[in-house]
């Protein structure tokens, strides 16, 4: 294509703000609201990406390496035990939504006991209900569960296993995320969180309780969730800081008592026989393992210590299975699953099939799904899709349950580093077929996430990399500073008024990469979600001139006016990047704040940005900004596209939709850099 692309019409309409001291006028302020102008633009904007991808010549090959590699390959859950049960979760083959299934075995025949499929009558296009939440009662007979359709609050159900009757239709209460059955299943807790319309707090439900006081209000501290322990009868409620606040024993029948709320530090973890065993980062950013008597909890001269810590290695949280502990721990994001006593002896390690990520699925929480003599969950690498797995403590012996439906055998992973401007190693990874020729410079495409202290695993998390690779192309995974791959230092490193560290280590990796001739700035993209986002957000606004192409998937670009909205204040910008109602933190961030870094005339990358309308952490009105912004600013003749998609965030997607987006991103960048796919 030559010349700039002939975009949908945009009014610009200047209104003034004055945000933390900056004052500025906003020409596309309009956007961000909900209007049928806004609708009608929006879709305009849609017709034109979904053009223009589409008569690219390589739309159809990508389409077919998609669909190969992806084949609901992302949508995979450890089966969990629960009693003499089974439970898993999984999208069927000829299906678009979720179902939970119940079985004998952990991969016999089961019948399905939630089916979103028979709940949602959409297309794929507007196929909105997701499944956010599931718990069983301990045995195994009463299954508790969250539903949002199309984007509303989640309603809570409760059926009976064996029968399906309903139990339970709805709560009260709006926000609730989950919720902890009482080891006895006849009730269980859940949480209100701060940012919902009702009071907050812990509440009680009781299934047999009197319709007129069917739920009670017991703690009304701001809270996070309520972690069981059935076997010592207590329970734990613990803050937003991952610190356990409150603790009752059940069995007593005592009321809350405070319990860690007066120390520092996270402790995440649960109650074994009379204490409390905890990953524990009062002393060392990394985490050591503590057990802490339940009876004193704050005097620590009786702490004990049972896993010291390591400046090589952060720990993540100790989970109780059977009579030993499974600690997670990853080194530079790729996670281990440690074995330890309950009094620190005989530690040892799970065999994991190699560098990757394990958890027990989308949304269901950490690490493993513990059961009574053995764990489950998901493992998955960058060129190994996720398969589920068991470990048996009695024999020690790791089996795979279900084989993952992709794995790249023929690529090559380099481990390499650049060294940023302070003189900090900044690693990153290298994946490229075995036949192409890393001595000169090819179509290259990185990601990075550098936010919120989360590590950037190298996992199968998106289909994209491993199709760029199959196809030919280098992928790069990045882990610059602002994530959590080496603990909550790297994170402090590239924080609040360090953020743009972050940006700049990327940069720096970027130059890497050219230095060496392994790609160049006519062949490089970046790609980034959600909070990760803003690495190539900055990659477009910053240094137009080291990237050809970017995809930020669910941007978050308007960094002043993005106080609007309350969940992506409380989920991403206070905790990483500052308030822009203090002047001091208003002036940091809008110096790199990508929708003001925007200026008239400059040649910028190919832009793909990906939005989802039903987002509440990422709204789709920062990309539906920026995106008419470069339209109108942008002096290259590179596509500046806006793709919208009727869903939430990231996993709360239909596999359609999922296999559309990564379909299209694949085209964008293979069209864009300038692929040449290889055969096979």
């Amino acid at each position: 294509m030559t010349g700039i692309p002939s975009y949908p019409a945009t009014a610009v309409r200047p209104e003034p703000n004055s945000i933390g001291g900056i004052d500025f006028k906003d020409p596309y302020q309009w956007l961000e609201g909900d209007t049928p102008e806004v609708a009608a633009w929006r879709s305009a904007q849609n017709r034109f990406t979904t053009g223009y991808l589409r008569a690219a010549p390589e739309w159809q090959r990508c389409r077919d390496t998609v669909d190969r590699l992806y084949a609901n390959a992302l949508w995979q859950w450890a089966p969990e035990r629960h009693g003499d049960r089974w439970f898993r979760q999984l999208v069927p083959d000829d299906a678009r939504l979720a179902a939970v299934e119940v079985a004998d075995t952990p991969t016999g025949p089961g019948h399905r006991i939630v089916d979103l499929n028979a709940i949602d009558r959409g297309t794929d296009a507007d196929a909105l209900t997701a499944l956010l939440f599931w718990e069983p009662t301990r045995d195994g007979r009463a299954l508790a569960y969250g539903v949002s359709e199309r984007g509303e609050p989640v309603q809570v159900r409760v059926i009976d296993v064996d029968t399906g009757r309903v139990l339970l239709d709805g709560l009260p209460h709006d926000g609730v995320g989950t919720v902890t059955w009482l080891p006895d299943g006849t009730g269980f807790y859940y949480v209100v969180p701060e940012s919902a319309t009702s009071a907050p707090g812990v509440y009680l439900r009781r299934l047999d309780s009197n319709p007129a006081q069917r739920q009670e209000l017991e703690c009304a501290a701001p809270a996070w969730r309520v972690v069981m322990s059935p076997e010592s009868g207590h329970a734990l409620v613990y803050g937003v800081d991952q610190r356990p606040l409150f603790i009752r024993h059940l069995a007593a029948g005592e009321p809350w008592r405070p319990f860690l709320s007066g120390v520092r530090g996270s402790y995440k973890g649960n109650v074994i026989k009379d204490r409390f065993v905890a990953v524990a980062t009062d002393l060392h950013p990394n985490g050591r393992v503590v057990s802490i008597p339940l009876d004193a909890p704050t005097d620590r001269t009786r702490w004990t210590e049972l896993l010291p810590p390591s400046d090589g290695a952060v720990l993540l949280n100790a989970i109780p299975v059977g009579n030993r502990l499974v600690i997670g721990k990853h080194v530079a994001g790729a996670f281990r699953l440690l074995l330890l006593d309950p009094d620190g002896g005989s530690p040892g390690e799970i065999p994991l099939p190699g560098d990757g990520l394990a958890w027990p699925g989308p949304e269901r929480g950490s690490l493993v799904a513990p059961g009574p003599e053995e764990c489950t969950f998901v493992f998955s690498s960058l060129t190994r899709s996720p398969a589920a797995y068991r470990f048996d403590l009695a024999t020690g012996s790791l089996a795979e349950l279900t084989p993952p439906r992709v794995v790249a055998g023929d690529v090559v992973v380099h481990h390499r580093t650049a060294h940023s401007q302070d003189g900090t190693s900044i690693p990153y990874l290298v994946l490229a077929r075995a036949d192409v020729d890393l001595e000169v410079p090819q179509p290259t495409v990185m990601s990075a996430y550098g936010a919120l202290a989360n590590p950037w695993p190298p996992a199968y998390l998106f289909t994209l990399p491993a199709a760029w690779v199959q196809l030919g192309g280098v992928y790069v995974h990045a882990h610059p500073r602002g994530g959590g791959e080496f603990g909550p230092r790297w994170w402090h490193a590239a924080r609040l008024s360090t953020k743009q560290t972050t940006f700049d280590d990327v940069h720096t990796i970027a130059e890497d990469l050219i230095a060496h001739g392994l790609t160049a700035s006519d062949r490089l993209g970046i790609f980034g979600t959600s909070a990760g986002s803003l690495p190539a957000l900055a990659a477009i606004t910053q240094r137009p001139d080291l990237f050809r192409a970017a995809v930020p998937m669910l941007p978050i670009a308007d960094l002043l006016r993005c106080r609007q909205d309350g969940d992506t204040m409380t989920a991403i910008i206070r905790p990483d990047l500052g308030d822009p109602d203090r002047p001091r933190d208003a002036a940091a961030l809008h110096r790199y704040s990508p929708y003001h870094r925007v200026q008239d005339g400059v040649a910028y990358p190919a832009v793909l940005l990906d939005c989802a309308l039903r987002d509440p952490f990422c709204p789709s009105w920062h990309g539906m900004k920026l995106a008419a912004r470069l339209q109108h600013a942008t002096s290259a003749p590179h596509p500046i596209l806006l793709r919208i998609r009727d869903c939430g965030h990231n996993t709360r997607m239909t596999p359609q939709q999922m296999r559309d987006r990564e379909h299209e991103e694949l085209t964008f960048f293979v069209t864009e850099l300038g692929l040449d796919p290889l055969p096979g």
